[in-house]
């Protein structure tokens, strides 16, 4: 039940951040999400991490070659920085949001190759 609301919650932000850019979503209009990806906090604790990718629409055909890992370590504060590597085809230049749900805790950037995320998870 909470892999459908995750799922539908993720589908139904794609939509509305693509149909909220109106003019700018011209080159980056395709969205693909990733199932979650779990990560053990130092803490014991598992985290939940999404990623969204937006891809432009001449390289929908590469959605496949697209994968993401993620790994959690101590933040130095008590917490948890989870470590994110959405991989993605070196001809193509996607923007990727990663979140954490449970803390609330978003983070965007754009890139090609590998691009990395930090997410810094307070205490767990």
């Amino acid at each position: 039940m909470k892999a459908r609301s995750v799922t539908f919650g993720a589908l139904l932000a794609c939509g509305l951040m693509v149909a909220g850019q109106g003019v700018a979503s011209a080159n980056m209009t395709w969205c693909l999400s990733d199932p979650p990806i779990q990560v053990l906090s130092p803490g014991g604790h598992y985290l939940v991490v999404n990623n969204l990718v937006y891809l432009p629409r001449s390289a929908l055909h590469l959605k496949n070659q697209i994968y993401d890992d993620a790994a959690a370590a101590p933040d130095g504060k008590g917490g948890t920085l989870i470590t994110v590597h959405v991989h993605v085809p070196a001809s193509v230049n996607a923007h990727v949001i990663s979140s954490e749900n449970r803390y609330q805790v978003t983070t965007q950037r754009d890139g090609a190759t590998v691009i990395t995320l930090y997410l810094d998870v307070p205490t767990t």
